[in-house]
């Protein structure tokens, strides 16, 4: 019983053939107070690029020259560290989407504990299932052009699925 007792506490994970002693204050999670803020930027720029890609949002004009690691040269030139003409609007957009996400599914809650860590691990499972099922269905039904602009979105989708079903868990808890 005092196994038990001790392992209730705490769970054993081996890494690289150590016994690592795991607990909820080896998960490193941003302060509560972020999840407001990511609450405030998620949702908004959420709504924002699903009305640009429902309404076919174009800013060809609002395009910017930028810096860039490598251009692959699809519209342009390829090479590395190049300057590039980019869509502003639609790279904030998925960055903001980026940034909500994560301020959302990764911040305390206010009464951090055992079962919502277990909610967070249901959720990233489900969630990648959910993902990768969507990905293989995908791969098997379209094709061209299209196919691309699917696999970009597809990429948002892990995140956006794992805050929404955490979330979800969350309030019927």
């Amino acid at each position: 019983d005092l196994c038990k007792k001790h392992l209730s506490k705490c769970k054993i994970f081996f890494k690289f053939g150590s016994v690592k002693k795991y607990n909820m204050k080896n998960l490193k999670l941003l302060p509560n107070r972020c999840k407001k803020v990511g609450w405030l930027i998620f949702i908004p720029s959420l709504i924002w690029g699903l009305i640009m890609i429902i309404f076919e949002i174009n800013f060809e004009d609002f395009k910017i020259h930028l810096p860039v690691f490598f251009n692959s040269g699809l519209f342009s030139e390829s090479g590395f560290f190049q300057i590039a003409k980019v869509d502003w609007v639609t790279n904030l957009t998925g960055l903001l989407i980026i940034i909500g996400g994560l301020l959302v599914g990764f911040s305390n809650e206010k009464n951090e504990d055992e079962y919502i860590n277990f909610l967070r691990l249901k959720s990233v499972f489900w969630s990648l299932m959910i993902s990768y099922l969507i990905v293989l269905i995908l791969f098997l039904t379209i094709y061209g052009m299209a196919f691309f602009n699917v696999m970009i979105l597809s990429m948002y989708l892990p995140l956006v699925l794992y805050v929404f079903k955490f979330n979800y868990l969350l309030s019927r808890k």
